[in-house]
């Protein structure tokens, strides 16, 4: 990533992940549980995806498929009023990739 998408990045990790902490982003997910590990953005600034970190019983793909119909829009809106960018990416919420994240006979199939 060049800086300024490395700049971009992490200020969209941070107004994202003090969204959810605040309650900014009315949902019926349990937010709470959720943390912001990592963040990406496109080099033109219009895509932005953010790897969550969950419980093992929410790491579904049915949980964050609800997670981006529920919530990508309003947070765009908040990051609208935050980011001091031409363009506001567009979010995606993806799992983040730990140890924890698959099972033991998976990550060896992957290795």
């Amino acid at each position: 990533m060049t800086p300024r998408q490395h700049k971009v990045a992490n200020e969209v990790q941070h107004v994202v992940a003090m969204a959810l902490v605040q309650g900014r982003v009315a949902s019926t997910l349990p937010l709470s549980r959720v943390s912001v590990v990592d963040s990406w953005v496109s080099p033109d600034l219009r895509l932005g995806r953010m790897y969550l970190l969950v419980p093992t019983e929410l790491n579904t793909d049915a949980f964050f498929a609800e997670l981006n119909a529920q919530i990508a829009k309003p947070l765009r809106k908040i990051l609208a009023e935050k980011l001091a960018t031409k363009y506001i990416p567009d979010i995606a919420f993806f799992p983040a990739e730990t140890d924890k994240s698959y099972p033991a006979a998976t990550k060896q199939m992957m290795k």
